[in-house]
């Protein structure tokens, strides 16, 4: 049963996804509930809305006897259910009756947030609609089942029993996962940079195993910033194909150059790319670095590509691959792993997963620091209980 907002409003909600479907569901829960779907619902039994059993499917016509045919589910006294055809217009026809006859509608976030006491469980329901990987979404289905609220049950627990120093180490363990979790709905950012003609392009394309960026043997081949998306080990990744790093005076390589440098800013890893074939090519990479100002990040994998073509020994610090006969890029892409999560949470393991549920751990932790007892226990309180 959907929980009360709290005033005497009735709401309707489009539960299925946006777009054609077969069939969609629209819920309407409130007081009045039974009352507006009535009036816009009529039952081949003849039987008014009231009348008809509870959790009984009921055939009839929306609006007119000519009207849609539908079924209505009367789920308990104050929330029913209209499945009706999946066409977008159908819904909207649907939805824009209850809403003139007294409904207000709302997001389906809004009312999932309302059948979970607990936010934690809510916006856990919520992101695992989002995950896009069965890995992700096993992480979050966790914490739809308690493991993040049992986790910080047990932190206020000991908070309250004075074991300041031990509650505050179990929050530093939330905050450690945090980064993962914010990518449990949001892909990972990886970017793929480097001089022209070093074969980033052939690069992307072997990573995701079909050709999503155009190759050609002439350098400045890519001038804007190409985006992919795939998953490696269960882990969705964004892959980006920046233009060729130097100086020019080319206006259209500048602006490609300016868009690589923004990508770069915001990656959460960047695959440095170097020829293989050219003569010192490590040092090669890092006078680029230095001379374009470019700070080369703390996450970041050196990839000397066209190994195939190569006839000099490889820098331990570097993956050697061949975009074109496929050598290395298994390596390569265990590296990418090992870059954004070296240490993958172990199953029924407390993930947080949004900035809300960050800012409340690390207003704990400051207040366990500080010595206010009272505080830390306020901020987790507010993870467990549902605002109004």
């Amino acid at each position: 049963m959907t929980r009360s907002n709290g005033d005497d409003q009735t709401s309707v909600c489009v539960l299925t996804p946006t777009g054609r479907g077969a069939v969609a569901v629209v819920a309407v829960a409130g007081r009045d509930a039974v009352k507006f779907v009535d009036g816009c619902f009529l039952a081949s039994n003849g039987r008014s809305l009231d009348r008809q059993p509870l959790s009984r499917i009921v055939y009839g016509h929306w609006g007119t006897v000519e009207g849609e045919d539908l079924v209505v589910c009367r789920r308990d006294e104050h929330e029913v259910e209209v499945h009706c055809h999946g066409g977008v217009q159908s819904v909207a026809a649907v939805v824009s009756q209850l809403v003139a006859a007294g409904c207000d509608e709302i997001p389906w976030q809004e009312w999932i947030s309302r059948q979970h006491e607990c936010p934690l469980e809510a916006e856990a329901r919520i992101a695992l609609a989002e995950a896009t990987t069965s890995r992700t979404a096993l992480i979050l289905l966790d914490q739809l089942q308690g493991a993040l609220r049992r986790e910080v049950e047990a932190i206020l627990a000991e908070i309250q029993s004075g074991e300041i120093a031990a509650a505050e180490a179990r929050v530093d363990c939330l905050l450690a996962n945090f980064s993962l979790g914010l990518h449990l709905t949001s892909p990972w950012q990886v970017v793929i940079a480097g001089r022209p003609n070093v074969g980033k392009s052939s690069l992307i394309n072997a990573l995701v195993g079909y050709q999503r960026a155009i190759v050609f043997d002439q350098p400045g081949t890519t001038r804007d910033v190409v985006t992919t998306h795939t998953v490696i080990d269960g882990w969705p990744i964004e892959l980006s194909d920046t233009a060729g790093l130097h100086a020019t005076t080319d206006s259209l390589e500048v602006a490609g150059i300016e868009l690589a440098h923004a990508q770069l800013a915001r990656a959460d890893l960047v695959l440095w790319v170097e020829d293989a074939t050219a003569s010192d090519s490590m040092e090669l990479l890092k006078q680029q670095a230095s001379d374009l100002g470019l700070e080369l990040p703390s996450r970041q994998v050196l990839v000397l590509n066209k190994i195939d073509l190569a006839d000099q020994p490889i820098p331990a610090n570097a993956i050697a691959t061949s975009a074109l006969t496929g050598q290395g890029i298994e390596h390569l892409l265990a590296a990418i792993v090992q870059q954004l999560v070296p240490d993958a949470p172990e199953p029924g393991s407390a993930v947080p997963f949004n900035m809300r549920q960050a800012s409340l751990l690390l207003a704990a932790k400051e207040a366990c620091e500080q010595g206010h007892q009272a505080n830390a226990s306020a901020a987790l309180d507010e993870l467990l209980v549902r605002g109004e």
